[in-house]
């Protein structure tokens, strides 16, 4: 979210509070000391910070389970890339929505979690939503530490206890989280050769439109390695190594270099296009693949590695442009 101060305010965490009375502000107060709120795009942890007139404020929030919301376990059998009693990591199919919203009420990956870990008979030992209530903190979607669109596909990881959804989601906040992607993009001259390119652009919120973000000099420091894989007849495979997670940060940074991602129509990629050669191709949904993923298990600490087969479509894809597949 971002704000714009028109009159002078006396601290940060009143402001926000006032603005949004529905989240209480003990609750901003946490956010805040977290380094989720930006204050003239530099990050700021102190509750009792002083605004001015002027300041642009943007807030980065954790998904949060809406009052009154209940959570169904399900069974839904999801490709499984590690699991043991505290941490499982799927292979996310295209398509599947992570968790519960306006019109996905269930069959999302967290009603899959919950049904995995009933079945396993463990506790969340999670806040209960009468025990957040009385801190005043909302509580956090059970078992996630990171997520991806719903039409991005491959490694996704779970907590399946409250300690081990901290010990992950410290992990994430101190970047020590290996995260890489694949991306079918546009060809573009701004893409390297050989060799990696590093894009360091802030991101924001789009000022019109709500649900798109853009770069913006005001918006929060955003970091994407790239490496071009194979290039052929207009299409360029790239390999993205996220160094912060910002919403759509592959997408926006792709698209400021000309390279969207094929299938993204909402960053400027086309979902049916012809190559050098003018044979028609079709992607409906961005050809984003969360590719590889290496963290320390929760547990012991020691180091996992995980990678996700290539969704069949994009395999197609590769074959009919004769590049290779990546390894």
């Amino acid at each position: 979210m971002r704000h714009v101060l028109e009159t002078e305010a006396s601290r940060l965490d009143r402001f926000l509070a006032f603005l949004h009375p529905e989240i209480p502000r003990s609750q901003w107060e946490a956010w805040i000391r977290a380094g989720n709120v930006a204050v003239n795009g530099q990050a700021v942890t102190k509750a009792g910070t002083r605004l001015r007139a002027g300041a642009v404020l943007e807030t980065e929030l954790p998904e949060l389970v809406p009052p009154g919301l209940h959570l169904e376990p399900e069974t839904l059998d999801l490709p499984t890339l590690f699991e043991d009693g505290r941490l499982w990591i799927i292979d996310k199919p295209a398509g599947l929505v992570v968790h519960p919203g306006p019109g996905h009420a269930s069959g999302t990956v967290v009603n899959a979690l919950l049904g995995r870990i009933q079945a396993g008979a463990r506790d969340l030992a999670l806040p209960a939503e009468e025990d957040a209530a009385d801190e005043g903190v909302a509580p956090l979607w059970p078992g996630l530490v990171h997520r991806l669109d719903r039409y991005t596909s491959g490694c996704l990881a779970m907590a399946k206890d409250a300690e081990a959804q901290a010990n992950l989601q410290a992990q994430f906040k101190a970047r020590s989280v290996e995260k890489r992607y694949l991306a079918l993009v546009r060809q573009s001259r701004k893409l390297p050769e050989l060799g990696a390119l590093l894009v360091d652009e802030p991101i924001a919120r789009h000022r019109l439109d709500r649900l798109r973000m853009t770069i913006a000099a005001h918006g929060r420091p955003s970091q994407t390695r790239l490496r071009v894989l194979a290039r052929n007849r207009g299409v360029a495979l790239v390999e993205c190594e996220l160094l912060t997670g910002r919403t759509h940060q592959i997408r926006v940074h792709l698209a400021h270099l000309g390279a969207p991602i094929l299938g993204d129509s909402v960053y400027g990629g086309a979902m049916h296009w012809k190559d050098t050669e003018q044979r028609t191709f079709a992607c409906e949904h961005p050809a984003l693949h969360a590719w590889k993923l290496s963290l320390d298990h929760p547990g012991d600490g020691r180091r996992l590695s995980v990678q996700a087969p290539l969704p069949e479509a994009y395999r197609e894809i590769l074959a009919r442009l004769g590049m290779p597949e990546p390894r």
